[in-house]
């Protein structure tokens, strides 16, 4: 159990419901308020972004972030760091397990830093910023791999979906008869959408019923470029032309998807996940790398769609031959260096066979579905992330 002697329970990033950090952090504190504990936070919430529900739980922690946010400020300009007493701190961290710890604002009796990254080449610097902290957090084990081969010691929480949001439910038509094959996550490189869209279109011109729906929103459209580092001879991506979003339904096109063959969804808000997900026969996930265990899978994965994931990285971490189909041939990444070990190339081919199965034999799919979401809502869920993490970080 944790040591409940360490209170409070400090998280240096806002909470909310758009992604995985935002996530982390309220299911984290939802927890907390539920068991007893003291969270707190060094800045406001994205209020928002939330479900009612979540939104009426979390609010009275905007008022204590916004008073300790002036004071660390305060703090700051004299010079000094606020230290607080009997607190265990908990740190972002980014791709290369930065910022080093004497450079955070505020210090706990425990300090965490808890990171999720895809490079897999660190340098003495990033090695030096990772063994800073108390202990680090991560949340697959090809994390945890690359850090013990650089000397880094590290606990591995996985990340979950809430049954509140997300379990099987029945298909109400929304497609008709169409086969519907949903790809989510946001648009980049290390996503795989380019390989999505190529084995896609193989398939569509043999099922031409078949429908591909993509939920590829990506906040930061710029790194949407990374794209353009796709081995497999597509028309590149192209930002809008404010260079405000990213032009998916320009690349489809380009790329020649017929225009009744797909339907961009964009963003997903939390309550419209399931009663898209429902409508689909399929998912596909052909990541490249994923430095956790990919949200978006594991919430398809929780609505009773057969997924396709690639073999690698995080995916290694939820897929199982009893529950999801998988992509075995996993090739290197073009192009890309030591920087990419462990990361996958999935083979088109072997992505378009997998959705030529699932068409020919959907009642097997669907039981293979149905006995995904048995398993993530027994053994991936929110709650039991947050009540590990917890006792993790106040060891």
């Amino acid at each position: 159990m944790s040591d409940q002697s360490y209170r409070p329970f400090v998280l240096n990033w806002r909470l909310t419901e758009l992604h995985g950090w935002g996530l982390v952090g309220v299911h984290t504190c939802l927890y907390l308020l539920k068991t007893g504990g003291s969270p707190m936070l060094i800045s406001p919430s994205d209020l928002l972004s939330m479900r009612p529900q979540t939104q009426e739980k979390l609010r009275a922690l905007d008022l204590p972030a916004e008073r300790l946010s002036t004071y660390i400020e305060l703090v700051q300009s004299q010079g000094k760091r606020l230290h607080l007493e009997n607190a265990t701190v908990l740190y972002a961290l980014g791709d290369l397990m930065q910022p080093n710890f004497s450079q955070q604002p505020i210090l706990g009796d425990r300090n965490v830093g808890v990171g999720a990254f895809t490079e897999t080449k660190f340098s003495t610097k990033a090695l030096t910023d990772a063994r800073s902290y108390g202990r680090i957090v991560i949340h697959s084990n090809f994390n945890k791999q690359v850090l013990a081969e650089h000397g880094v010691a590290s606990d591995c929480v996985f990340q979950g979906v809430d049954p509140t949001e997300v379990s099987p439910g029945p298909k109400k038509g929304k497609f008709g008869d169409r086969f519907a094959i949903f790809s989510g996550g946001k648009i980049e490189f290390r996503k795989g959408q380019d390989i999505v869209l190529r084995a896609f279109r193989a398939f569509q011109q043999r099922r031409p019923e078949a429908l591909l729906v993509t939920a590829w929103a990506n906040f930061w459209p710029v790194t949407a470029l990374s794209m353009r580092a796709s081995p497999l001879g597509l028309e590149p991506l192209q930002l809008t032309a404010d260079a405000s979003d990213v032009d998916i339904v320009g690349w489809m096109r380009a790329n020649g998807l017929p225009e009744n063959s797909y339907l961009n969804i964009g963003f997903l808000s939390r309550e419209r996940i399931a009663p898209l997900l429902h409508e689909c026969d399929l998912a596909v996930f052909p990541n490249r790398c994923e430095p956790g265990t990919n949200l978006v899978a594991m919430e398809a994965m929780a609505c009773g769609v057969p997924l396709v994931l690639s073999a690698n990285t995080g995916h290694l971490d939820l897929i199982g031959d009893d529950r999801t189909y998988v992509l075995s041939r996993q090739g290197p990444v073009p192009g890309t260096g030591d920087n990419t070990r462990y990361w996958g190339e999935s083979d088109v081919e072997e992505l378009v066979e997998a959705m030529e199965h699932a068409y020919q034999n959907r009642d097997a799919a669907r039981a293979r579905g149905l006995a995904g979401a048995q398993w993530v809502l027994n053994n991936r869920r929110w709650d039991q992330f947050a009540a590990e993490f917890v006792d993790v970080c106040n060891r």
